[in-house]
């Protein structure tokens, strides 16, 4: 009876007008700002899909700043995902003729959310939930919203919403013809995504003033910029970055600008609103080397620099890499030389870099350092001084963990033998944080705050707390002697593609 009167005045709670309730009791039917959503109920797990969140970024709407979205009369079936946005379909650094992703289009702003009334017990006592915002990863030239499932999170009391944003050159581009500021159009996107959250989520269940945005990889990488863009001010509570590499190789406006006017010389912004899609395929869009996001008037410095002066917002952050983030194949695959970079990091002082190190450690780790370990390090210890921060490392995997290997953990996804309590553990944590802003969990490690060099290792053995980070040392040495830049000799020589 207790149970039953739980579950009725959740309902009544979240059912509001123009809404109507499933059979299961959460409102299927939701009213927008922009019309009537009609979403799809399975086992308990309601997800509307495909939500235009703004206008179709097309013909003059190219390269401008999202605009608003679509109204619609009557009842929207929201029972699809948008189009993933343009892509190329197989990619290979330098390739040339690449070809767009089937189902791929210019058309994408769409948005999904998710939410449950599972087994769990929360959403029924919490109609008003916290909400997940996640940017997927992909380099910031492939991937979707679609590509993860966010049923468990839903089910452990959440509303999830996963985004689409332009991506590769119709998400990050600048030319002389186009006459404006602006060059991250794909940071406006998720920015007028949050917007939409704001105005719209309540409906949902989801609790406007409780917003967490989390990414991984170039979603880690968005998440870590939306905290320096000032566009993206207010909209959203926590933050959560999983395997961002680090930007201080990050592209100004005029060099975007110059590098467009190179690749497409001569055309006016009318004709280059009208080229083929595919022809603003790159083969050589590269974040590791500084192609996105670009410091423009939407992120008016690199994220480093913001951090490292106190000029990010100041909300509850969640930080971390894993143990073996990318092989010397994934830098070749990126349009790095891995080897070259080695032999050159630290000039001058590049034996004393190795002796830091040893000649083991060194060929196996400084470029994960680099890229990944030591830009993580840096924002969590500079963001603790000003807001809660955590930071984790995840490497469950005895021969170390790759990039992106926590995500299926994260989404509670994970089920190898031996693997569920680690998974579970995460989920735990994670939401934890989405909640409250503090990752605690009654039964499970007391997750440290990032002061000093502490943090949560999430390793074979389960969750264990970290005082003294053991990496510390080449960490620090990095940083003494490499300047954090990728320059542009280090790119593959011969590689050609705009």
């Amino acid at each position: 009876m207790v149970l039953t009167l739980v579950v009725v005045a959740g309902v009544l709670l979240a059912t509001g007008p123009g809404s109507e309730p499933s059979d299961s009791g959460e409102p299927l039917v939701v009213s927008t700002g922009q019309g009537t959503l009609r979403g799809v109920d399975e086992q308990g797990v309601r997800t509307w899909r495909g939500i235009p969140y703004a206008a179709a970024p097309v013909g003059n709407l190219r390269w401008r700043p999202p605009a608003q979205a679509p109204t619609w009369e009557g009842e929207l079936a929201a029972t699809s995902f948008g189009a993933p946005c343009l892509q190329p379909a197989g990619y290979r650094y330098g390739d040339r003729g690449l070809k767009p992703r089937r189902t791929s289009s210019e058309d994408c702003l769409y948005l999904n959310v998710t939410s449950a009334y599972g087994d769990e017990g929360a959403a029924e006592a919490d109609p008003s939930r916290p909400v997940i915002v996640w940017l997927h990863g992909g380099g910031l030239f492939e991937g979707n919203g679609s590509l993860v499932d966010p049923t468990v999170l839903a089910e452990h009391g959440t509303v999830v919403v996963t985004v689409n944003y332009r991506l590769g050159l119709l998400g990050f581009f600048a030319h002389p013809a186009l006459d404006q500021d602006v060059a991250n159009f794909a940071l406006l996107d998720q920015v007028a995504a949050l917007e939409w959250v704001r105005d719209n989520i309540a409906g949902f269940g989801g609790d406007p003033d409780n917003v967490t945005v989390m990414g991984g990889s170039a979603g880690a990488i968005s998440v870590n910029a939306l905290m320096v863009a000032p566009a993206a001010d207010g909209l959203f509570d926590r933050a959560i970055s999983q395997s961002a590499p680090g930007d201080s190789a990050a592209r100004t406006l005029r060099d975007v600008r110059r590098q467009g006017a190179r690749a497409f010389g001569g055309l006016s912004a009318t004709e280059l609103q009208a080229l083929p899609p595919e022809d603003l395929l790159s083969s050589t869009f590269n974040v590791l080397l500084g192609d996105a996001p670009i410091v423009d008037a939407v992120l008016p410095e690199r994220v480093a620099d913001a951090f490292a002066a106190g000029r990010e917002a100041s909300v509850p952050y969640l930080v971390g890499t894993t143990s073996g983030e990318f092989s010397d194949g994934d830098f070749r695959a990126s349009g790095s030389n891995p080897t070259r970079i080695r032999s050159q990091l630290g000039g001058a002082e590049h034996d004393a870099l190795v002796a830091a190190y040893g000649r083991r450690a060194f060929r196996e780790f400084v470029l994960d350092d680099l890229v990944f370990h030591a830009p993580a390090a840096a924002l969590a210890l500079e963001h603790a001084q000003r807001a809660p921060t955590y930071r984790y490392r995840f490497g469950p995997d005895r021969d170390g963990s790759t990039h992106g290997a926590e995500v299926p953990y994260v989404f509670g996804s994970e089920d190898r033998p031996g693997r569920q309590r680690l998974a579970e553990a995460m989920v735990d944590y994670w939401v934890a944080f989405a909640r409250t802003g503090e990752p605690e969990v009654e039964g499970l490690p007391t997750w440290p705050r990032a002061a000093g060099t502490s943090y949560l290792d999430l390793g074979v053995d389960g969750p264990q707390p970290v005082e003294r980070d053991p990496w510390t040392r080449r960490l620090r040495a990095l940083y003494e002697t490499v300047p954090l830049q990728l320059p542009e000799s280090l790119r593959i020589s011969g590689a050609r593609g705009r």
